[in-house]
């Protein structure tokens, strides 16, 4: 048995409401046991804290700041040990669950998984053969509209290991909301990135425009057209790429009928926690008070 992975989430010079941190850690905690477990076999727990003081020196942290400047995504500290940094929006939530998911998956930033070059690619003209895959289970998928709701929380769609079968088969779940329905696809607003054998070079599909190219999609050379091979120096795949790629907000994708469905999730929520709150204190007040008891008069005498 391994041993479980302990997350912490926390907010570091921005104010969020405890209860809020507690909602989320709680549905964050509930999609890794009941969604992410049986396919990626992670047990882990995510709890929510409010200072960076109170997090337990062995958790890993999830910090949720206002002002990044770039340094959102994947580290590692000085023990070389994970965390992530959340920049704070209207739907953050959304942006924690990817960065939770994706440490759990690849703790260290640095897991590859061989497949064939994905479809999209060979048909931009890039030759087709066998590549080295970084694994990062919500960037195919990361737009908030495919996202889906745990509590009434948002929260990433995440592919599965099928993702990187060889060929398409019938009833196989490639994502875990099923918007992936093929292997090694990536959606709007998506992106993969791997390692090519014979150059060496690092590359990505995009499926967004960016100041590369304003074609969706487009296949960038990480290593010849970025400081991704200078950054790899000092940090992990991982965190190099996410220093190099900037796709659209994860909420962009979360709007029209996809927001409205959202904020009515959360709205039903909340409305069905606070009517069990009202039952639970009604229970409690009527178990504290204890029956009634019945009147001590005079018996009479039969």
């Amino acid at each position: 048995m391994s041993l479980p992975i302990h997350l912490a989430l926390v907010s570091e010079g921005v104010s969020i409401a405890a209860s809020d941190l507690t909602q989320v850690a709680s549905a964050l905690s509930k999609q890794v046991d009941r969604d992410f477990k049986p396919f990626w076999r992670v047990d882990a727990t995510v709890d929510a804290f409010v200072n960076l003081e109170d997090v337990p020196t062995d958790y890993w942290p999830i910090i949720v700041m206002k002002n990044v400047q770039g340094a959102a995504g994947y580290h590692e500290d000085d023990d070389g040990q994970p965390f992530a940094v959340v920049e704070f929006d209207t739907q953050w939530s959304l942006t924690a669950s990817h960065e939770c998911l994706e440490m759990l998956a690849d703790p260290f930033g640095r897991r590859l998984r061989a497949g064939n070059l994905l479809e999209q690619a060979v048909e931009l003209g890039l030759d087709a053969t066998r590549v080295r895959y970084l694994v990062e289970v919500c960037d195919p998928s990361e737009s908030g509209q495919f996202s889906y709701q745990v509590n009434g929380i948002v929260v990433s769609d995440f592919y599965t290991p099928h993702f990187f079968d060889p060929v398409r088969g019938s009833g196989i779940r490639y994502s875990f909301t099923g918007a992936i329905d093929a292997p090694r696809k990536v959606l709007d607003g998506g992106y993969i990135s791997w390692r090519e054998p014979s150059s060496r070079h690092w590359f990505q599909l995009r499926m967004f425009p960016d100041e590369s190219s304003a074609a969706v999609p487009h296949v960038l050379d990480l290593s010849a057209k970025t400081v991704f091979e200078k950054l790899r120096q000092t940090q992990s795949l991982r965190s190099a790429i996410d220093r190099v790629t900037k796709p659209p907000k994860y909420r962009d994708g979360l709007r029209g009928a996809g927001l409205m469905a959202a904020r009515a999730g959360a709205d039903a929520a909340v409305t069905a926690q606070r009517a069990r709150a009202e039952d639970l204190r009604r229970q409690v007040t009527a178990l504290i008070k204890g029956p009634s008891k019945p009147g001590r008069g005079k018996r009479g005498k039969s």
